[in-house]
């Protein structure tokens, strides 16, 4: 059917109950966000004395991306730094579904009893 399968053995389970991911084409999106580093994203660093004499100059260039679930919203209202934790990223109590539907989200939780 023009369907794409990935298939992982290691599908977590507890209390005997087993959980599936399903995915849409594009579930997960990504983002970029600005910098915050004293003088911005790019920096540079001369060695004169490397290159045969000529001197190399390095540049270094920070991103910052952030992957994104259309239909969802994190609430960093609970987040204690200036980017979430994995463990408050964890916490369904930071996450608001805004899609219309569940119908109409990226992704869903396949729970069944038999492996």
């Amino acid at each position: 059917m023009g369907l794409r399968a990935v298939v992982d053995d290691d599908i977590p389970v507890a209390a005997g109950v087993y959980t599936a991911f399903m995915f849409k084409d594009k579930a997960i999106l990504w983002n970029e966000l600005p910098v915050n580093t004293e003088g911005g994203p790019l920096e540079f660093d001369r060695k004169p004395r490397q290159g045969h004499g000529g001197g190399v100059t390095e540049m270094v260039g920070r991103r910052h991306f952030v992957p994104h679930v259309p239909g969802t919203r994190f609430l960093d209202a609970s987040s204690a730094g200036e980017f979430a934790t994995d463990a408050e990223l964890a916490l369904a109590a930071n996450w608001d579904r805004t899609a219309s539907s569940v119908k109409n989200m990226t992704f869903i939780a396949l729970k069944t009893t038999e492996a």
